[in-house]
């Protein structure tokens, strides 16, 4: 049982940690993009307030 477990540690340790790097690197990429609507829509505000 030792065995079974000491051999599926190593690939269950480098899956985890693809999946964290791939989910922080997802919620970057959606905090960038809700960053980018937030500044069009002040431009936006901006020009129909300058009218």
């Amino acid at each position: 049982m030792f065995e079974v477990f000491s051999a599926l540690a190593p690939p269950a340790i480098v899956a985890t940690a693809f999946l964290l790097g791939v989910r922080a690197l997802l919620k970057h990429e959606k905090a960038a993009k809700a960053q980018e609507r937030r500044e069009a829509l002040a431009d936006r505000q901006a020009a129909q307030g300058g009218q």
